[in-house]
């Protein structure tokens, strides 16, 4: 009885440390965010979503954000489309009340310090609704942040999941 015991006690004992794969801590410890290019018309995209994207990080994940030569993977983003489609309630009437559509889109790499692809050109996109009654531009320029953000929360979400 003693031996069953014990021969059960060393098989859950191995099992419990058992891994398959190659997990994210084994790779992705510490993150380096190069310089994000913004291929689109969304104004001043770059610089919000590297400050979006460290903040998501380093909220939602235990990754350490760290320098050039210091990190074992690096991420590169590329901010490929903007758009802002309009529509109106009413056809007639097309200064009272209109609804825009913001939408964004991302590629995201992500290499190890060999070199190794684990992520390559992920597509990455972010959606906001607006309804404007009177001055759209002021609207716009609050509410790109928040587009920006969103894309941030969805890049960082990637990250994650990649396993």
């Amino acid at each position: 009885m003693r031996v069953i015991l014990l021969l059960m006690v060393l098989v859950l004992g191995g099992c419990a440390h058992y891994r398959s794969g190659i997990g994210p801590t084994d790779i992705v410890r510490s993150i380096y965010i190069e310089p994000i290019k913004n291929s689109s018309l969304c104004p001043k995209a770059s610089g919000t979503l590297t400050a979006q994207l460290i903040k998501a990080i380093q909220r939602s994940t235990s990754l350490k954000l760290t320098g050039k030569n210091e990190a074992n993977t690096h991420l590169q983003v590329e901010i490929v489309d903007y758009s802002q489609k309009k529509s109106t309630y009413d056809p007639k009437d097309t200064s009272i009340v209109l609804s825009f559509d913001l939408h964004v889109i991302a590629e995201c790499t992500l290499i190890d310090r060999e070199g190794r692809f684990l992520l390559e050109r992920q597509r990455v996109e972010a959606s906001m609704d607006l309804e404007k009654y009177t001055h759209f531009h002021s609207l716009r320029d609050q509410a790109v942040p928040q587009l920006i953000g969103r894309l941030a929360r969805e890049i960082c979400a990637l990250l994650v999941n990649i396993w």
